[in-house]
C-alpha cells in the first residue's frame, strides 16, 4: 500500500515538472518574432543546415565531378582554364576524398596539361587512396614520363597496394625499362606482386608464360622458354593425387 502511494506521489510530480517545462516553452515563444521561433520550438525545420555562400564537402565533391564529365568535350581552352581550377582545387584542400575526386576528373579531361598534378599525386600525396587513383590517371597519358612515375612509383612507394596499382597501370607500356622493373619484380618476397608483375608482362610483351615464374625469367633473361604446359582443370586442383573413394 504505501509503495503504491509513493508511486502514485513520484508520477504526479513528474506530470507537475513536464507541465511547467511545456508552459515556460510556450511562453518564451509567444514573447519572440516568427524568425525567433526555431530557436525554442523542439524540432523545428526552419533552422537552416547550410551557410549561404560556402559550399558542404559533397557540394564541392559534385562540382568536380561535373567538371571532368563535362570538360572533356570542352575546347582546349576551356579545358585548359578547368585544368587549372582542378589543380588548384587539389592544392587548397586537406580532404583526401575530394583530391581523389579532383585525380578522376582530371583523368577524365584527357589533357597532357594534368600530367604534373598527376606525378605530384602519384608521387607526393599523404593519402594512399590518391595516390592509387594518380597511378591510373598516369597511365592514361601513356607518355615516357608516365611510364617512369609508375616505375618510381614501384620502387619507392610503402604502401603495398599502391605499388599493385602501379604494377597494374604499367601494363600499357612495353618499353625494355618498363619490362626491366616487372622483372624485377619476380624476385619479390610478395606474391601478389609477382602475380600481377606476370599479369602486366603478358600485356607488355604480347608472351604467355601463364603463372610460371621461372619461364618468365628466362624470357626476360633473354632465353626462349618452352611454352606452359597447359593443364586441365583437375590437374589444376591436384584432384588425381587425391586417394580414390572406397
Amino acid at each position: 500500500m504505501f509503495r503504491k502511494k509513493q508511486t502514485t506521489r513520484i508520477n504526479t510530480g513528474i506530470y507537475v515538472i513536464l507541465y511547467f517545462f511545456v508552459a515556460s516553452v510556450f511562453f518564451q515563444a509567444g514573447c519572440q518574432t516568427d524568425s525567433q521561433l526555431a530557436v525554442y520550438i523542439p524540432f523545428n525545420s526552419a533552422r537552416p543546415d547550410t551557410i549561404p555562400g560556402i559550399l558542404t564537402p559533397a557540394e564541392r565533391i559534385e562540382m568536380v565531378r561535373l567538371k571532368g564529365e563535362n570538360g572533356r568535350l570542352a575546347d582546349p581552352q576551356t579545358q585548359k582554364m578547368m585544368v587549372e581550377h582542378l589543380t588548384k582545387e587539389y592544392a587548397d584542400s586537406p580532404d583526401p576524398v575530394l583530391r581523389q575526386e579532383v585525380v578522376k576528373a582530371m583523368e577524365r579531361l584527357n589533357n597532357s596539361e594534368g600530367f604534373a598534378l598527376f606525378k605530384y599525386a602519384a608521387m607526393k600525396d599523404e593519402d594512399p587512396f590518391v595516390r592509387r587513383a594518380a597511378c591510373r590517371a598516369v597511365a592514361s597519358l601513356l607518355t615516357k614520363e608516365s611510364a617512369a612515375v609508375l616505375r618510381h612509383v614501384i620502387r619507392q612507394d610503402n604502401d603495398k597496394d599502391v605499388q599493385l596499382q602501379a604494377i597494374k597501370s604499367l601494363a600499357a607500356f612495353d618499353d625494355q625499362d618498363t619490362i626491366v622493373v616487372l622483372g624485377e619484380l619476380l624476385e619479390s618476397r610478395y606474391a601478389a606482386l609477382r602475380y600481377q608483375a606476370m599479369q602486366s608482362l603478358k600485356s607488355c610483351t604480347k608472351q604467355d608464360y601463364g603463372d610460371d615464374v621461372r619461364r618468365w625469367k628466362q624470357y626476360i633473361a633473354g632465353q626462349t622458354p618452352d611454352p606452359p604446359e597447359k593443364l586441365t582443370f583437375s590437374q589444376r586442383l591436384s584432384w588425381e593425387k587425391l586417394p580414390a573413394f572406397k
